[in-house]
């Protein structure tokens, strides 16, 4: 199965670099979902959910602002803040 290249920054640091089967994260203009083979895309983040999948398990986080960059295959979330919810027990 084809993947993309996952990059997500926050003013803390690198929370995830690394191979991801999709990306779908909401804009301000509405939620999108990268694939591989995503044509290049540039768009700002608004609140709300992102959900990333890697060889096939879903995980969710609370994301709050920023930039999402898609080229060729290699994503980056540049983000306020990018809480994945499963460590927020």
């Amino acid at each position: 199965m084809a993947q993309l290249h996952l990059t997500i920054v926050t003013p803390e640091g690198k929370l995830f670099d690394g191979p991801a089967d999709r990306v779908l994260v909401r804009t301000t203009g509405g939620d999108v979902c990268i694939l591989p083979k995503h044509i290049d895309y540039a768009a700002s983040l608004g609140t709300g959910r992102a959900k990333v999948t890697v060889d096939g398990a879903a995980r969710e986080a609370d994301v709050s602002g920023g930039m999402i960059y898609v080229a060729q295959d290699d994503v980056r979330i540049l983000t306020n803040s990018f809480d994945w919810r499963e460590s927020r027990a």
